[in-house]
């Protein structure tokens, strides 16, 4: 286990990224399987299809609306986006020991179930993002580690989300089981997909994950399984953002799944295989920043 005795350079730059937060596999609409992923390479265009495109935004919207606090889909503007229409909530969390909120819906237009993990927020998400020491964590994946701060926030809700989850996929068996988060809330996103698809393997088929601004994780056995697990993810990543390059003073940690990167220049670049420089990884340190944390397209 890596122990962080004092804050480090990447610390602080964390807690920087989350006050600044706090102050301001493809699918289409219908949550059919990926058009990107299972495609090898690096692809570079100036646009992405309508349909892929129209579904980033989709689950940007979902991943923004985890920042509101709300018992119905009645939110502003996150909930006015159009592919949300009939959404309904069926489970909120927000919890204060440890600091972890978001909620559990379902789309029947879309088919889809929706799990969305909040970002960073209130100051208790501020010490979990600085709480950068690894865990060993799932038991089931020989040699995983995962950051423990980004990983309490999931566990403390975990059974409630799990079980309203299940019921979901019991009373929906045709729909899709999405994850999406931003900031904080992706890396919490990830957790749930990789406790969900070990503990229920025979609903893994159904698990997708989109998200936005995730920081690094795990390591590379915790990335080795979600690049085996065959669930369609996506990391989209926006311009210069700093977040998905952070701990950046950590080189055991490593990204995963389908990078989707808005370039500086507004072209698209996806970059699958963990060949990710191409993509945002191939930015030089001075071009990462913290604004475009915050400027996600939809979110």
């Amino acid at each position: 286990m890596r122990c962080v005795d004092q804050v480090t350079l990447g610390a602080l730059v964390y807690a920087l990224l989350a006050l600044c937060v706090s102050c301001s596999g493809i699918t289409d609409r219908s949550g059919s399987r990926s058009a990107l992923h299972g495609r090898s390479g690096i692809s570079k265009r100036a646009s992405l299809s309508a349909p892929i495109q129209t579904t980033l935004n989709l689950y940007a919207a979902y991943a923004g609306a985890a920042y509101n606090d709300m018992d119905e889909w009645t939110c502003t503007p996150e909930c006015q986006d159009p592919g949300t229409s009939g959404t309904v909530i069926d489970y909120t969390w927000d919890l204060g020991v440890v600091t972890s909120n978001g909620y559990v819906a379902h789309n029947p237009n879309k088919r889809i179930i929706v799990v969305a993990f909040r970002g960073t927020n209130e100051p208790g998400d501020w010490l979990q993002d600085l709480t950068l020491t690894h865990y060993p964590w799932p038991s089931q994946i020989a040699g995983s580690s995962v950051i423990s701060g980004f990983l309490s926030g999931y566990l403390v809700a975990r059974p409630l989300v799990i079980q309203n989850v299940l019921d979901l996929a019991t009373r929906f068996p045709g729909y899709s089981i999405v994850a999406t988060g931003h900031s904080l809330g992706a890396s919490r996103a990830a957790m749930f997909v990789a406790d969900f698809a070990l503990q229920h393997p025979e609903l893994r088929q159904r698990l997708q994950m989109y998200t936005y601004g995730q920081a690094k994780c795990g390591n590379k056995s915790f990335a080795d399984f979600m690049n085996g697990s065959g669930i369609p993810i996506t990391r989209v990543v926006n311009k210069g953002d700093i977040a998905p390059h952070l701990p950046g003073d950590d080189p055991t940690l490593v990204q995963f799944g389908t990078e989707v990167w808005y370039t500086p220049t507004n072209d698209t670049v996806t970059c699958t295989n963990e060949d990710y420089s191409k993509c945002s990884e191939g930015l030089p340190q001075t071009a990462l920043n913290i604004a475009d944390h915050s400027t996600y397209p939809n979110l």
